[in-house]
């Protein structure tokens, strides 16, 4: 009878933890695959996707996949998938979309196995709400593949190694399946496999560590045909774009992975609680917090060390194959509590992630929103609303190739213009200008300050309208208000911006909301600026007195502030302004912003003044327009803005300014 009723109950526990991941799984795939359609394509995913365009397998391999970074696994996957569907957001992404779902399962039936059933359901709900991994399973990369591709040769290989007593069985074969799919995925991915099978050499039994190293043996001569391309990609060594990791790299980490949310932290906190009241005191389950613990400790370390020792490697999503295992070990110590406690658990957890996913992150107003789109869609809008407007357009190729086929507002004849001048220069960048169809100017990367300000100076347009997208030029931004000083309009998505500017001052212009201001006009001493040195009464812009900087002086004077005086550290942008007069109409000096540490310098921008030089003018006028990603301990950081006289010239300066206005808070939103 004992029997009878510990079966009744060890089946509705099983029952009830089977509604709980019904759950778990609906709500995952309704977060994932809600308006799939509409999630516009990456920068990384045009990326891809151009490198598919192909006629045969050795030129995919030969032009698509050498020099991308990546193994050739997804790249190849694409080159097919696409041609059975086509280029649609919806069927590149739903692949993706589908073993993302599946990656939660297997993570559920790994935390399972390793801890109990509250553990992986705990562990499968944050992987079903987290943006990190909601994200990814909607952007074809070789991230959310190569997670299920790790969890299936883990969940393969814990069995073989803890679960299983022969030497040989399906469990090996589907461990070498995963590896070798992990392998071919992602650089990261194969360094996990090679981390498991390290691992696994310590719990393995002695007499199946034959067939052991015979599955490594089996894994490597299947990666044998890639070894041409891998030896090519280590040659790279790295990505010549991406920073050094700094030493806040894993406290960044663990925001972004949790939203940035004090709720979610309080979540994590109660689960933490929650454990200490409810321990699990089984020792056996030991082994396998560390073995999460290597899991997930391993590439960050490896990662971390050869981007500071060799070159940058390290981004965060990078991660993502490792991180269900750091999840499993902050949860591994709950006990196992009956299914109606697991389910109230499940649904705070689910609810509370979710909320924050949508409404804290914003994810489907801002990853739903296409910059590359929008830079085109507004721009055929201030076209249509100023009539007489120059437009200048920073984003790339393959993304404008894509959407100037599509539906933007543009008149026929435009459109048409556009794609055919995309189609004629062969350039990862679409750096366009013009003010009417038979004017089009196409920008490159060679193209130099000289030939931007030529061709402004030729127009007469009365409005200007800049728009860019994952490619801003901040020197040609800086050299706008020089000619439409009135800054009208301003739209704001992830990594893309637009602005409308005016050459004359519209009746109802207002000036935007300033946050921060200091000024030094040279009258008399002020706050935050250094002493002046060499003031005159000879030549002013305004009121009586300038400074005049001679060829002896290397510096001006100098605002100093700590940093978090001056911004809210919340993506401002920070406007640096100066007046300057030259005898000789040249003037190689710098308008330099810096943020420093302790004597070290963390950031600093600058601009040339004799960029700004208009011959019929007297004084000219110098911008430097800055906005900064989140600075770490603010309060210990320091901001100064001075110029800098490195080619000796002799000049003066007058109405010297630093304003802070509020910024793109998506700019950075990743």
């Amino acid at each position: 009878m004992q029997k009878i009723l510990k079966l009744k109950r060890s089946f509705s526990i099983q029952s009830g933890n089977s509604i709980s991941l019904l759950l778990i799984l609906v709500v995952a795939s309704i977060l994932r695959l809600y308006h799939l359609d509409s999630f516009p394509f990456t920068h990384d995913e045009f990326s891809a996707i151009t490198r598919t365009h192909f006629n045969s397998f050795s030129e995919l391999i030969r032009h698509g996949v050498l020099g991308d970074g990546h193994p050739a696994g997804i790249q190849v996957f694409l080159f097919y998938w696409i041609k059975l569907f086509g280029i649609n957001e919806f069927w590149i992404k739903i692949p993706f979309a589908v073993l993302g779902i599946f990656s939660i399962i297997i993570t559920y039936q790994i935390a399972k196995k390793w801890f109990n059933s509250t553990v992986g359901l705990i562990s499968a709900s944050f992987i079903a709400t987290l943006q990190y991994f909601v994200m990814y399973s909607q952007i074809a990369r070789p991230y959310i593949s190569g997670l299920f591709f790790c969890l299936l040769a883990v969940y393969y290989w814990s069995n073989y190694i803890f679960y299983s007593d022969k030497k040989f069985d399906k469990n090996i074969v589907f461990f070498i399946i995963g590896a070798i799919l992990s392998s071919y995925n992602h650089y990261f991915s194969l360094l996990f496999i090679i981390i498991i099978g390290i691992t696994g050499s310590f719990f393995i039994k002695k007499e199946r560590l034959l067939f052991y190293i015979f599955s490594g043996v089996c894994i490597f001569l299947f990666f044998i045909p890639h070894l041409k391309i891998t030896f090519h990609i280590i040659e790279m060594k790295g990505l010549t774009w991406l920073g050094k990791p700094g030493i806040f790299f894993f406290t960044d980490y663990l925001k972004f992975l949790f939203h940035y949310s004090y709720i979610l932290l309080l979540l994590i906190v109660c689960l933490l609680v929650l454990s200490y009241f409810f321990r699990n005191k089984d020792r056996n389950i030991n082994k396998f917090r560390l073995i999460s613990f290597i899991f997930f400790i391993s590439p960050l370390i490896i990662g971390f060390t050869y981007s500071i020792m060799v070159k940058p490697i390290l981004q965060f999503s990078m991660l993502i194959f490792s991180t269900p295992f750091l999840i499993m070990l902050l949860t591994s110590y709950l006990k196992e509590f009956c299914s109606k406690i697991n389910l109230s658990i499940i649904v705070a957890i689910l609810s509370i992630s979710s909320i924050s996913l949508i409404f804290e992150r914003d994810h489907y107003k801002i990853f739903y929103k296409s910059g590359f789109q929008e830079v085109f869609k507004e721009n055929a809008k201030a076209i249509k609303q100023y009539k007489n407007i120059l437009s200048l357009i920073s984003t790339k190729s393959n993304s404008a190739k894509y959407y100037l086929n599509t539906e933007l507002g543009y008149s026929k004849e435009l459109r048409e213009a556009l794609i055919e001048k995309n189609n004629i220069i062969q350039d990862q960048f679409f750096h366009i200008g013009w003010n009417s169809v038979d004017s089009i100017i196409r920008f490159n990367e060679k193209t130099n300050m000289e030939d931007y300000k030529t061709f402004l100076n030729n127009q007469d347009s009365d409005y200007l309208f800049y728009g860019w997208a994952h490619n801003f030029n901040r020197r040609i931004f800086d050299l706008i208000p020089k000619y439409y000083p009135y800054l009208i309009e301003k739209k704001y998505y992830f990594h893309s911006e637009t602005y409308v500017f005016s050459k004359q001052k519209p009746s109802s212009y207002k000036n935007e909301p300033i946050l921060y201001s200091s000024s030094q006009d040279f009258e008399d001493d002020k706050p935050n600026w250094s002493k002046v040195k060499n003031i005159t009464d000879t030549i002013s812009f305004s009121e009586k007195h300038s400074c005049h900087i001679s060829n002896d002086e290397l510096y001006s004077t100098t605002f100093h502030e700590k940093f978090n005086k001056v911004s809210d550290n919340k993506m401002e942008t920070i406007s640096c302004s100066v007046k300057f007069c030259t005898p000789n109409q040249q003037c190689n000096a710098y308008l330099v912003f810096k943020i420093e540490g302790k004597n070290k310098t963390i950031r600093w921008y600058y601009a040339d003044l004799g960029n700004f030089i208009d011959e019929n003018k007297k004084w000219q006028t110098a911008y430097l327009n800055v906005q900064i990603e989140k600075i770490h301990l603010p309060s210990s950081k320091k901001v100064s803005v001075f110029i800098w006289n490195h080619k000796k010239e002799d000049f003066f300066i007058d109405d010297f300014k630093i304003e802070v206005t509020e910024g793109n808070k998506n700019r950075f939103r990743y």
